[in-house]
């Protein structure tokens, strides 16, 4: 049998129904663990509880340092990790650089429906997620199998994404995006232990590919760094975004963008962003790179 560590975290895998109303938790009762984690020893804890939508670097950063306490303490064959799906690939993108120095598999999940939400898909998720680390403890993976278990929206069955891929859900909760093999950037311990005490986080703008987007009216030196997301073509506006990044390169905040690519052949606004000293961070998600950032 498995010794499991579960980490919950909050979010509507960990909430309630009351009325009409998810009401947000961390615990999920005894009924449902017999069902969700028959033929697993699992051992829960709830370091902190927090939504999903307002999560912080700070709320990260604490859930790492209650894990890496108690798989220190007692290791355990594997992690399972309780998380809002909101931001699950934004968590899962830092987890995974932060918590590989441990070498044991990792896997996040969350659920569309709270778990006493008759169609949930919140057992389902855990009953796959729990198989999962338990082949991953049996073929000794390591860090090797760390990645995010969602429902997926097409086959309505649980699946797999290693962390380096995941990518922020869409309205269907999917955390899936093809073409983006992710960096493995892997952290010693002292590097995530000196990441983990450090007090200040930098400020990091961060900008979606939309149309239109008036760069013209954002003042760069109020950030630390600004991370842009890229079209599928690998570049962005080319009207006000080169302008802006001038500005920022004088006012020394660096601009990166995010997914590059590193193409034969470039667009005329690809080059002139890269004039203009724009910092491209290839092969890459957005939610990939932001977590890259966040360690600088």
């Amino acid at each position: 049998m498995n010794n499991i560590l579960v980490c919950l975290l909050g979010g509507t895998i960990g909430s309630h129904i009351e009325g009409k109303n998810i009401k947000l938790g961390s615990t999920v009762n005894d009924k449902f663990w017999n069902k969700a984690g028959a033929g697993f020893n699992l051992r829960k804890i709830s370091p902190l509880t927090y939504s999903s939508e307002d999560a912080t670097v700070a709320d990260y950063k604490a859930a790492f340092r209650a894990i890496i306490a108690e798989v220190e303490k007692d290791r355990p064959d594997g992690v399972l990790i309780l998380h809002g799906t909101d931001t699950a690939a934004y968590f899962a993108q830092l987890a995974v650089r932060v918590l590989s120095f441990l070498d044991i598999p990792v896997v996040i999940t969350g659920s569309k429906l709270p778990p006493d939400d008759q169609k949930t898909d919140a057992i389902k998720n855990i009953k796959f997620s729990l198989a999962l680390l338990g082949a991953g403890a049996l073929s000794e993976a390591g860090r090797k199998t760390f990645g995010i278990v969602f429902c997926d929206s097409f086959m309505e069955d649980s699946t797999f994404v290693p962390a380096w891929q995941a990518t922020d859900a869409d309205y269907n909760g999917d955390h899936k995006k093809f073409a983006v093999k992710g960096t493995e950037v892997f952290l010693d311990r002292k590097s995530v232990m000196e990441f983990l005490e450090k007090e200040s986080i930098p400020k990091i703008l961060t900008v979606p590919n939309v149309p239109g987007f008036p760069y013209e009216t954002i003042d760069p030196s109020l950030y630390d760094m600004v991370l842009i997301e890229a079209y599928h073509s690998g570049t962005q506006n080319s009207k006000t975004l080169p302008d802006f990044v001038r500005r920022a390169t004088e006012a020394k905040v660096r601009c990166y963008l995010a997914p590059a690519k590193v193409n034969k052949n470039s667009y005329e606004s690809e080059n002139e962003l890269t004039k203009a000293g724009i910092i491209k961070m290839t092969d890459v998600p957005l939610e990939g790179a932001w977590a890259q950032l966040q360690l600088f």
